[in-house]
């Protein structure tokens, strides 16, 4: 009688030391010859098949560690940099408006968080427009600066002087613009640029150590390369004088249009050059003894955009309102009209009523086409609607804000009213 449970059949111990010696435990168990050989090539089988199951496991991590580089790798190349440019100016926080004075005798510099700088000459004047991710716009009053601009893929900047564009890429050059005389100069060192023209059809494309050089009084240009000097036909001439000026192709009406006379203008009476050197007054007490309606209706577009900025920085909000009016009324496809209407929204900001503010706030936005302060339009939309309590709207401005500005002046206000909203 075995010593086994009663009632259980006896166990298989040749099958048990095979499991056995199969999974380890024990040595190769004593068998018949003829068996040997079965249980051997079962435990080689057993191995080759544990072994694969290792090596199909390690080849899958590899396989998913190496898909997670290359998609990490390729997500960052693709990935865009949403956070906004800063700048500092003579190493300090900008001044609120991105407005610039460069003192008498000094010249301002303005550095970038990607490295581009603009230098500005002394007494040299004029405003960061719109800081984005890509680049900046500026518009140059007046005086002269010097730009270095560090190459990216798909930068954008725009530097603006008077009526004239100068779209840039990675490239160093050196801008003036004299309001006083109508003339302006870009001197290409590096790089490539196109420069939209009053003068001109297409935009001129420049290259490295071309210099062009404009005058609107005599209605000239003339692009210059060495000892070459290009004019608006495309005919290459030779040029003692680097400073020679070329007629454009273009020829003036031969007939006066009909209608009535207009009123004699005058032309850059200095109010800009007074505006560069905060002379506010002076140009105000000129335009008082003018009679201020009179100069709005005669003074020509850089006199009438230094009468509307004086007026403002001298809180004189009635006669900037006028003049601002008045130079997108006589100067509609003016570079400065969009912003006139910018400008306009800010003014009527303080009204007991936001609707003018809101209306011209929604012009700017329509006619800014290439993105000039449209993140500032929306910032000042956003807070007037929510000083309303239309907070609907004010909501649905918070989120275009945040898209298209996420790291901008307004950024915090606008997530705090969307998490007010719940959302």
């Amino acid at each position: 009688m075995s010593a086994d449970s009663p009632g259980q059949p006896p166990p298989n111990r040749t099958a048990q030391r095979v499991a056995d010696f199969l999974s380890g435990k024990a040595g190769a168990p004593a068998l018949p010859s003829g068996e040997k050989g079965f249980v051997q090539r079962l435990a080689r089988d057993r191995r080759i098949q544990r072994n694969g199951r290792r090596l199909a496991a390690g080849f899958a991590i590899v396989s998913v560690l190496l898909l997670a580089g290359i998609l990490g790798h390729v997500l960052r190349g693709r990935a865009p940099t949403d956070a906004a440019l800063t700048y500092r100016v003579n190493d300090q926080d900008p001044s609120s408006g991105g407005y610039l004075l460069a003192p008498q005798t000094e010249a301002s510099l303005l550095v970038f968080s990607d490295g581009s700088k603009v230098q500005m000459a002394a007494r040299a004047h004029g405003r960061v427009v719109e800081v984005g991710s890509r680049g900046a716009r500026f518009a140059l009053d007046a005086g002269q600066a010097s730009v270095d601009i560090v190459p990216r893929p798909r930068a954008q900047w725009i530097f603006d002087a008077g009526p004239f564009r100068v779209t840039v890429h990675g490239t160093s050059f050196t801008l003036a613009w004299n309001p006083v005389d109508s003339v302006f100069e870009v001197r290409l060192a590096s790089g490539a640029i196109s420069v939209a023209s009053p003068v001109a059809g297409p935009e001129i494309q420049m290259r490295a150590g071309q210099t062009l050089k404009v005058s609107l009084r005599d209605q000239s240009s003339t692009l210059s390369t060495g000892a070459t000097a290009v004019v608006g036909t495309g005919q290459e001439t030779s040029s003692p004088d680097e400073g020679a000026t070329a007629r454009p192709s273009f020829q003036p009406p031969r007939t006066a249009p009909s209608g009535p006379a207009e009123a004699p203008r005058w032309s850059h009476r200095g109010w800009m050059n007074a505006l560069a050197e905060n002379r506010w007054s002076d140009i105000l007490a000129d335009a008082d003894r003018r009679g201020t309606i009179s100069a709005m209706d005669r003074a020509d577009s850089e006199d009438l955009w230094a009468l509307a900025n004086a007026a403002r920085y001298a809180g004189r909000d009635a006669v900037a309102t006028q003049a601002l009016n008045a130079h997108r009324r006589r100067f509609p496809t003016s570079p400065r009209s969009p912003e006139a209407a910018f400008l306009l929204g800010c003014l009527h900001d303080r009204d007991p009523d936001p609707t003018e503010a809101l209306r011209w706030y929604d012009r700017y936005l329509v006619e800014a086409k290439d993105g000039l302060g449209i993140a500032d339009a929306l910032g000042r939309m956003m807070t007037l609607l929510d000083r309303w309590h239309r907070r609907a709207e004010a909501l649905a401005v918070a989120r275009e804000y945040l898209r298209r500005s996420p790291r901008g002046t307004y950024a915090n206000a606008a997530r705090a009213l969307v998490r007010s909203a719940g959302q």
